[in-house]
């Protein structure tokens, strides 16, 4: 009974163990890569494109506990939506026909989120996505674009992960940005930053440990990178210290002459005592043999103070070089499940042609110039007998019981739930 009891307490020990590193999909990396989001909470379904109301996706956000959201429906949603709960899995390629548009803005407060295959595309007011202060949150595979002030914002948090997205076209008069990043503990890999004038990203004051390394940056204006300098006031740590890797730089037909070799621009307020240190290798910009060569040429400020002596020890991702990373974003990077909307497909063989299309120089004013929201197909969700986000087929597939909705939180070998399991399986 002694030796029954010791085995028990092992098994019980290591589930344990294994579940505090398990990652939050197979593709997950960095800082944000063990967040469990909805994990082996409820399923809720969006079974209608309504702003507001029962089966709504705003109606799902709201709810509380740990929960994953999945579609039943495809196309556009007209609402503004703040996530104010914790523990929350957006599951956008579970979205039938052309997947899911937010026709608004999605405000991230809260922490323990997992959004993947959606995208965002703002009206020209505020940011289309963004969130402060919150912890362990990872962006997968989210096209945004048409903000007013930045595109995408993620800045003094803490596990921050944003991979495989695409932020591109902010919408404005004058403040047509990228975005602000910078989290205590953050990864930033396979981007695309296309058609912003400028924070492609900037770092924000005080932002801690980064690590922005395989993105691919088309088309800045007047800045590429730049920022990561202290806070004007005492925020509780006062330091930034930013790798900035393998990274790919391409001026476009709206790059200003002047900065079409600029990396990075570092910040500061008062003088060079007050800027974050930076390590910078391995970035690749066209049409500049010696910049690619010697990065620091295309660094603003030379001054030693600004350079680390060797990049900070960051989590490891599947590193590419410039080169290869920029293949693999044009190819993967985005709202990519179901597929790519004629939006996406278009900045993508802009970058690809290194040309602009829409706007003044690929800068537009409004979504309507950029051509608008593209009417997206619908068609019929796979039957789902007892509601539980895994269908029919797939259940009876997996000898699962399609009228148990219990069976979802079944814990596999690879330690993901069977829910987890069918959706991380979706191409």
């Amino acid at each position: 009974m002694k030796n029954y009891f010791l085995i028990i307490v092992a098994v019980i020990f290591s589930t344990s163990n294994s579940n505090s590193q398990q990652l939050a999909f197979p593709s997950a990396e960095g800082y944000g890569k063990y967040t469990t989001g909805g994990r082996g909470g409820k399923v809720i379904e969006v079974t209608n494109l309504e702003s507001s109301g029962p089966g709504s996706f705003l109606s799902a956000v709201e709810e509380k506990g740990a929960r994953t959201i999945v579609f039943r429906v495809s196309g556009t949603i007209e609402a503004n939506i703040t996530v104010a709960n914790d523990s929350i899995t957006i599951a956008g390629q579970t979205a039938p026909g052309d997947g899911i548009t937010l026709k608004g803005m999605l405000k991230i407060n809260a922490s323990n989120v997992i959004i993947r295959y959606i995208r965002i595309r703002a009206e020209a007011k505020d940011d289309a996505i963004g969130g402060r202060y919150q912890k362990n949150i990872i962006i997968d595979h989210v096209s945004a674009s048409w903000s007013k002030d930045e595109v995408m914002t993620f800045y003094h948090g803490e596990n921050i992960t944003i991979q495989w997205c695409m932020i591109t076209e902010a919408c404005s008069d004058t403040h047509k940005f990228g975005g602000i990043w910078g989290n205590n503990y953050g990864t930033y890999h396979h981007n695309l930053f296309a058609h912003n004038i400028s924070r492609n990203p900037r770092f924000a004051s005080s932002c801690g440990y980064n690590d922005f390394r395989n993105n691919v940056i088309y088309n800045w204006q007047h800045q590429s990178v730049y920022g990561g300098e202290k806070h004007q006031t005492d925020r509780g740590f006062q330091f930034s210290t930013i790798n900035m890797i393998a990274n790919y730089y391409k001026s476009g037909p709206g790059t200003h002459e002047k900065v079409r070799s600029r990396i990075l621009d570092p910040s500061t307020r008062n003088g060079k005592e007050d800027a974050g240190k930076w390590w910078v290798s391995e970035n690749f910009v066209v049409g500049f043999p010696d910049v690619t060569a010697n990065n620091w040429k295309g660094v603003t400020k030379q001054d030693d103070h600004f350079k680390l002596s060797e990049p900070w020890l960051s989590m490891d991702i599947n590193q590419e070089t410039a080169e290869e990373a920029y293949k693999s974003v044009l190819n993967s990077a985005g709202c990519s499940l179901p597929k790519r909307d004629i939006i996406d497909q278009r900045i993508i063989e802009e970058v690809r042609t290194g040309t602009a299309t829409k706007g003044k120089n690929g800068f537009v004013a409004n979504p309507q110039e950029a051509g608008g929201w593209p009417v997206l197909k619908n068609k019929p969700a796979h039957k789902d007998t007892d509601h539980d986000g895994m269908p029919d087929y797939w259940e009876e597939e997996n000898k699962l019981d399609k009228n148990n909705s219990e069976d979802r939180n079944i814990v596999t070998l690879k330690g993901y739930t069977m829910l987890e399991t069918y959706i991380n399986g979706i191409k």
